[in-house]
């Protein structure tokens, strides 16, 4: 099954700041490298206006939204992550579903969008840079990916090899098969009994942060396994970059954390995976189907 329409020359991607805004010189660098690729970048009205936490009210916010949904356009693209994806989601309960699915890239804060959108619309997803991190000066071998990607030029299946077993169910030899879903730990706790609580019954579960201590991540890791969100139902979960959570005497007490839920889950758990918040932010598509291949270390996604 196709999952992603990809893009060629001349195709249209839509610009959205669904959350924080970014300064007006990362949004022209973004637009910039986009046309370097061939692309049509369309920017809406007062795309960057802040108010309080916002890139723009709330009302242009889902307006710029709703126009990029029901649009032309085979991508939504992010400008940025921050906060405020999560307000938008009662309004987009209300729109029709459309018929015909688009891709949609960001991370961080619009986890609460890919949540949506992979649970309730059943659409695949990207997790991967933001818009603002994109500029014709930064050339890495993980933009280059994700411009490979999105124009159609890697074949099935993206290969994320070195992951590193965190419990003894990951140590046996098996193939675990399952979708995968997730994205910002913050996000996913916030996502507790609201419309779109994450449901990672039978999937592979990603999880990234930045900026959260040890102490933190085990407490809202702590409050998921209570709400019964990280139940046997699991397939396994796999733990990307953790970044800027030292304490304050510069130890690191992530892996800690990390640990004390392998420990008490019956599923594998495993972490290493280069996408999140790190230097390499490695694209990844969820709600399509993953493969973790346990003798290898590998994890195989499928689209």
């Amino acid at each position: 099954m196709k999952h992603f329409n990809f893009l060629t020359s001349g195709d249209v991607v839509d610009v959205i700041a669904p959350a924080s805004h970014a300064p007006e010189d990362k949004l022209k660098s973004g637009l910039e490298w986009l046309s370097s690729i061939g692309l049509m970048p369309r920017v809406q009205k007062n795309l960057i206006r802040p108010q309080d936490f916002f890139a723009s009210d709330l009302e242009t916010q889902l307006e710029q939204l709703k126009r990029a949904i029901y649009s032309d356009s085979k991508l939504i693209w992010c400008l940025r992550g921050g906060y405020g994806s999560m307000r938008l989601i009662p309004h987009i309960k209300k729109w029709k579903k459309p018929k015909h699915r688009k891709m949609f890239l960001g991370f961080s804060d619009v986890t609460s969008l890919h949540l949506y959108f992979n649970q309730e619309w059943k659409w695949p997803t990207l997790h991967g840079r933001v818009l603002s991190q994109m500029s014709t000066a930064h050339k890495t071998s993980d933009r280059e990916e994700l411009k490979n990607f999105l124009m159609g030029e890697i074949q099935s299946p993206l290969i994320y090899k070195n992951l590193i077993p965190l419990n003894q169910f990951a140590k046996e030899r098996m193939i675990i098969e399952g979708k995968i879903i997730g994205g910002n730990l913050r996000m996913l706790q916030s996502s507790l009994s609201t419309e779109i609580e994450l449901r990672a019954k039978n999937k592979i579960l990603f999880i990234e942060d930045v900026g959260e201590r040890g102490y933190s991540i085990d407490r809202m890791l702590e409050q998921m396994i209570q709400a019964k969100i990280l139940d046997k139902g699991l397939k396994a979960i796999i733990f990307g970059d953790f970044t800027e959570g030292l304490e304050k005497d510069g130890k690191d007490l992530t892996d800690v954390a990390f640990r004390r839920i392998a420990e008490r889950v019956p599923y594998p758990v495993y972490k290493g995976l280069k996408c999140g918040h790190g230097e390499v932010n490695r694209v990844l598509p969820f709600f399509t189907h993953a493969e973790i291949h346990s003798s290898a270390k590998t994890l195989k996604v499928y689209f």
